[in-house]
């Protein structure tokens, strides 16, 4: 088949956790490099930017036997746009995806590239699948405090898409979620969770050794016993939706519950600040201040795939404390880890964190709820070492290879 995955505005190429990069933009890039290596013809379309100059580049792929996958970055508005602004040039970008020639399935990854999708291509009669990533509806429904709501443009235009294309969601919570604000897809819908590299986010040694392939030493810890600090960890964008701030009010509680256990901790929060998110980000170190545990975190930069993944192995725990999530792909890199999660019980983490197998699952954002999920499980070797060895298993049976084939199954669907 000749593919088109659309990724408008973000590419694929970006570093995850910077700028408008996350999750979405791991999926689109390993589902094209999977799809090629099954021998499909993949095309991957973004917009160019100053990072990113107009042209084609290769996404390498780990099967030397597939074939070649193409990135192509599109002129469509000047190079620098903010998110808010590209609705203005989807329908440059669209006369640009029409150049591309024709294509067995074309799949839209996020509402902007749904919509230019569906000008470039829909009057010829090509079937247009699109994944929303986050629906603007359900997360207005649980809008974090300080944050913006999606703007009506947004809720239309994934109104419109939902009653005009396939949807491909990759959680069951986000098909719900689709059906729940916008109605039944009528060209029909399918679940595919995404997938993660087993290789490359795989358990590591503990200790000194495990830790030092973070990148960096912990903060203390008394070498002369071997002992270092419970690393505590959350990796992604920086953003009210990503919900950091309850990560830092649950060490305040920590240590006020628990100091001798909270002596023994380090907690990271790495990725960058989403834009408009500065504010958020620098109001994070102001609360581990006030809370007065500033000097047992770090904060990092945004994270290479090979650094997040050493990251996420040398960790005791990951928290996942996001208001809303389609699926949680952090989630399951660091159930590839062994390493237990603990997750907000809610849309799609309630897939990517199968409770009480790949981590345990939190009702409530109350600190002091957090503060004794931690504790309980800092304090048990025994059910920390079951949980990651269980979601090790989990995230194995999550792999690219049977991403792509289901993929396959829904362009093969979408074309008859």
């Amino acid at each position: 088949m000749r593919i088109a995955l659309i990724s408008m505005h973000t590419s694929p190429s970006e570093i995850p956790g910077s700028g408008d990069a996350g999750g979405m933009n791991v999926v689109v890039a390993e589902a094209a490099r999977a799809l090629g290596a099954r021998g499909h013809e993949v095309v991957v379309a973004t917009r160019a930017t100053e990072a990113l100059a107009a042209g084609e580049y290769q996404l390498l792929s780990d099967d030397s036997h597939g074939a070649p996958v193409t990135l192509v970055a599109l002129t469509a508005g000047p190079p620098q746009l903010s998110k808010a602004e590209m609705p203005g040039v989807t329908s440059e970008f669209a006369v640009e995806l029409r150049r591309l020639g024709s294509f067995d399935a074309v799949h839209a990854h996020y509402w902007l590239s749904g919509i230019a999708a569906r000008e470039a291509w829909a009057a010829g009669g090509t079937g247009i699948a699109v994944t929303f990533h986050t629906i603007a509806a359900q997360k207005n429904a649980n809008l974090a405090a300080g944050d913006s709501p999606e703007p009506e443009a947004r809720l239309a235009g994934e109104r419109l898409l939902a009653e005009t294309s396939f949807v491909i969601a990759g959680s069951q919570s986000e098909l719900s979620g689709v059906i729940d604000w916008y109605g039944a897809p009528r060209a029909g819908g399918s679940v595919v969770h995404p997938g993660v590299d087993t290789r490359l986010f795989s358990p590591r040694a503990q200790g000194a050794v495990g830790r030092a392939s973070a990148g960096f030493e912990p903060l203390r810890g008394d070498r002369t016993l071997g002992v270092e600090p419970h690393r505590i960890t959350v990796l992604g964008r920086i953003q009210p939706l990503k919900g950091q701030d309850l990560a830092v009010r649950a060490a305040g509680e920590l240590a006020r519950r628990d100091p001798e256990l909270f002596a023994h901790t380090e907690w990271v929060i790495a990725g960058e600040p989403t834009p408009g998110a500065e504010g958020y980000a620098a109001d994070l170190r102001v609360l581990a201040d006030r809370e007065g545990v500033l000097d047992r975190f770090r904060f990092l930069p945004a994270q290479s795939r090979a650094d997040a993944a050493g990251l996420l192995a040398s960790s005791t725990l990951v928290l996942v404390p996001s208001h809303s999530e389609t699926f949680g792909l952090t989630a399951l890199e660091a159930g590839a880890c062994g390493v237990p999660v603990v997750a907000a019980g809610h849309t799609g983490l309630v897939e990517a964190v199968p409770h009480d197998v790949a981590g345990i699952h939190l009702g409530d954002r109350d600190p002091a709820t957090w503060a004794a999920a931690i504790a309980t499980l800092l304090h048990d070797d025994a059910r920390r070492a079951r949980l990651g060895a269980s979601a090790r298993a989990h995230a194995v049976s999550h792999d690219w290879r049977a991403h792509a084939a289901a993929l396959e199954r829904c362009y093969s669907q979408l074309a008859r």
